[in-house]
Parts: C-alpha cells; sequence; structure tokens
C-alpha cells in the first residue's frame, strides 16, 4: 500500500512540474510573440499602440522626456511618423533588434535588446537630399499580463 502512495504521489509531483514548466514556456512564447509585434510594428504604430497598456510609461532622448499619457504619447510618435511618410511615401522604414536577453516572473517580464531603426528612401526621396539611415538604440521593455493578455506597460529607450 504504501508503494501505491509513494508511486501516486511521485506522478502527481511530476504531472505538477510538468505543467508549471508548460505554463512559464506558454509565457516565454507570449512574451517572445509581444516582442517580435513590436519590432514589426514599428511602420504601423496604429498597430504598435494596440500591444501597449493604457497606462505605459515611455522614457526616452537625451535629455530624457518620460511620458505617462500614453495616448497622448502615441499620437504624437503617429503625428511624427506621418511626416516621415508625406516627405517620402515610397521610403521604407523598419526595425531589427540584436542581442535580446528576456526574463519571465510570473505575470511581469522584461526584456533588453539592441534596436536598429532603419530608413531607405526611395529614389525620388534620393533626388530631393535623402539618405540612407540607421538609427541605433538600446532598449528595456516590461510586461505585464493585463486582463489575461501580455501588454507592453513601460519602455526606455536610450542612444546606443
Amino acid at each position: 500500500m504504501n508503494n501505491k502512495k509513494n508511486f501516486l504521489l511521485s506522478l502527481i509531483m511530476i504531472f505538477s512540474f510538468l505543467s508549471a514548466s508548460s505554463a512559464n514556456a506558454d509565457d516565454m512564447d507570449d512574451v517572445q510573440a509581444l516582442l517580435d509585434a513590436y519590432i514589426e510594428t514599428e511602420a504601423d504604430l496604429m498597430a504598435q499602440t494596440e500591444l501597449m497598456s493604457e497606462d505605459r510609461i515611455f522614457i526616452i532622448g537625451t535629455p530624457a522626456m518620460r511620458m505617462t499619457d500614453n495616448q497622448a504619447n502615441m499620437k504624437g510618435q503617429i503625428h511624427v511618423d506621418s511626416r516621415r511618410q508625406q516627405m517620402d511615401p515610397g521610403a521604407i522604414y523598419y526595425a531589427t533588434r540584436e542581442d535580446q536577453i528576456v526574463r519571465v516572473y510570473g505575470d511581469a517580464a522584461v526584456a533588453s535588446f539592441r534596436r536598429n531603426l532603419n530608413f531607405r528612401p526611395s529614389a525620388e526621396g534620393m533626388k530631393n537630399g535623402m539618405s540612407n539611415n540607421t538609427s541605433r538604440q538600446l532598449v528595456t521593455v516590461v510586461m505585464a499580463k493585463v486582463n489575461g493578455d501580455w501588454k507592453i506597460v513601460h519602455t526606455h529607450i536610450s542612444s546606443a
């Protein structure tokens, strides 16, 4: 009888361990998908807004600016981006990332990476004096589960 109890207890422990591991793996996959979407939507800030919590904090620049109204912040970023698009509608603008480190802590996660914002003007833009440009940045993103979904709750960007 004791052997049966020990066996059942061992099975319960193994299943508990496996289910805890798979939950963490699922969270890591979800966090990674959120970070992928964050980079992929760099040229579509309306879509990027959906990845963020309403109360996201955004820190950028030298001297640093700290914005705590995500709606107003994204409105400003979208305005600047629409000016870029008006100046050269045929240009290509995209982001890449390198050396990413991600840590998941229950319902919170932190990612740190280098981001390259790449601008490639169209032929018309080059005729008007535009040139290829890559802006290198160090980025820290804090994510949290908000109503069951992973959202970006804090972004800090510094020049690299």
